[in-house]
């Protein structure tokens, strides 16, 4: 059946990237970049619940709260990244260690530079964040940035901690707990998600690696690996995998959208209602000390997981939804998604930080609140504008790694003579 679907799909996987695909990228990037605004200057909107402050709890309990759910937000990224990469990987013949070598500039490169941008702006503006923290409320904006700059700190974070160790506490590989820093020590806190990235894109061309070479144990991993992180970020990836070996995003979209529409709606339920409520055999699975399966998230988190699953399979299946996310002026904005990822955290704590602390001082705290709020929000899509050549130049750079590999990779090409004999 895999077989039969793959053939039958073989014209669409040679196509160029899915331009939807890249829409729901950009928006969850938006997601990420509203929850921290929010949290930082209305923490209200994000850590309260009805019985604390019944306005901002009832907006929480909504599905208003999944336009800022960045939780949520990320784990779309890691589908999308499965299904994406399997796509890049099927079409590659280059050796799995160049890939990867392929994927640490592509995912480092920015990384570095980001890290580069906060802490030269933790270096001009202080940690301002403390001060306008204590003053809105927010614990949240408080606590963060407490890392001293150095050269060392910088490449430690950029590098190490962003790629490949994660940091304390969070989804990540948890046997590198003894060697991670606290998330608060992080110049860039988004970089938490890449060494999840990194990993994860190990695990989709080491499926693409075995469907090349040998249908079953590519289908037995698969199988296996989907059950092994089920409790975990990874299962992201693995879904997105199969997803792609269906080709679900390149067909035709159901004629009935009552079954996807379903799932959207599922889905941002889930994740809307985590944070107070979860099923009690998930609470179990995530709780379990067995080793039967990698080492469960909270079961908020693996909750959120599996409603970004269902959101994205949701809207991949909806014919107006993919209309609408194939607009021209949203896919064109769609290469900002990564940039606004990375910049928009030095942003918030560093100029936004000290403009709240002026203004409130000015027009009041609440009229600050607020010019905070479109502030950050503006100069942080400006900020993705002038980050993006950085974020092409670690594609280019990635791909050229990939095209000289293939280029040694090319068998010579036959003389006529030779070429009549081998026939």
């Amino acid at each position: 059946m895999v077989d039969v679907a793959r053939r039958a799909d073989r014209a669409a996987r040679s196509g160029s990237r899915i331009a939807y695909l890249e829409s729901i990228r950009a928006l969850a990037a938006m997601q990420v970049l509203f929850l921290h605004v929010l949290a930082a200057f209305a923490p209200n909107l994000v850590f309260a619940l009805p019985a604390a402050a019944p306005a901002a709890g009832i907006i929480h309990l909504s599905p208003l709260y999944f336009l800022y759910d960045g939780y949520s937000a990320v784990y779309i990224f890691f589908v999308l990244s499965g299904y994406v990469l399997t796509r890049s990987f099927e079409r590659s013949r280059i050796h799995p260690l160049a890939q990867a070598i392929a994927r640490i500039v592509r995912l480092g490169v920015p990384a570095i530079a980001a890290v580069s941008v906060a802490a030269a702006i933790m270096l001009i503006f202080g940690r301002a964040n403390v001060a306008a923290g204590d003053l809105g409320g927010s614990a949240w904006f408080t606590r963060h940035w407490q890392i001293e700059v150095s050269l060392l700190s910088v490449i430690r974070d950029g590098t190490v901690n962003a790629l490949f160790l994660g940091y304390r506490g969070l989804p990540g590989v948890a046997f590198l707990g003894p060697w991670q820093q606290a998330i608060e020590q992080s110049f860039v806190v988004p970089l938490w998600t890449l060494s999840i990235e990194f990993y994860g894109s190990m695990i989709v061309l080491a499926l693409c690696w075995l469907a090349q070479r040998s249908r079953a144990p590519w289908l037995l991993l698969l199988i296996l690996g989907s059950l092994f992180t089920l409790r975990s970020a990874y299962i992201c990836f693995f879904v997105g995998h199969w997803l792609a070996t269906f080709a679900r995003a390149e067909r035709p979209a159901p004629a009935s959208g009552l079954l996807p529409g379903f799932a959207l709606a599922a889905g941002i339920f889930l994740c809307v209602i985590a944070d107070i409520w979860q099923p009690e055999w998930l609470k179990t699975i995530c709780a379990s000390p067995t080793y039967l399966m990698f080492p469960g998230q909270f079961a908020p988190l693996q909750q959120k997981t599996f409603g970004a699953i269902l959101v994205l399979i949701g809207l991949i299946h909806l014919e107006g939804a993919r209309s609408w996310l194939s607009t021209p002026w949203l896919v064109e904005r769609a290469k900002l998604s990564f940039p606004l990822y990375l910049v928009h955290w030095p942003i918030l704590f560093g100029p936004i930080a000290v403009l709240f602390l002026q203004l409130a001082g000015i027009i009041g705290i609440a009229p600050a609140r607020l010019c905070a709020i479109a502030a950050g929000i503006g100069l942080s899509l400006a900020g993705s504008v002038f980050f993006l050549p950085v974020d092409r130049f670690a594609l280019d750079l990635s791909r050229s790694l990939r095209g000289r590999r293939a280029a040694q990779l090319e068998p010579p090409q036959a003389s006529p003579a030779s070429a009549m004999a081998a026939e």
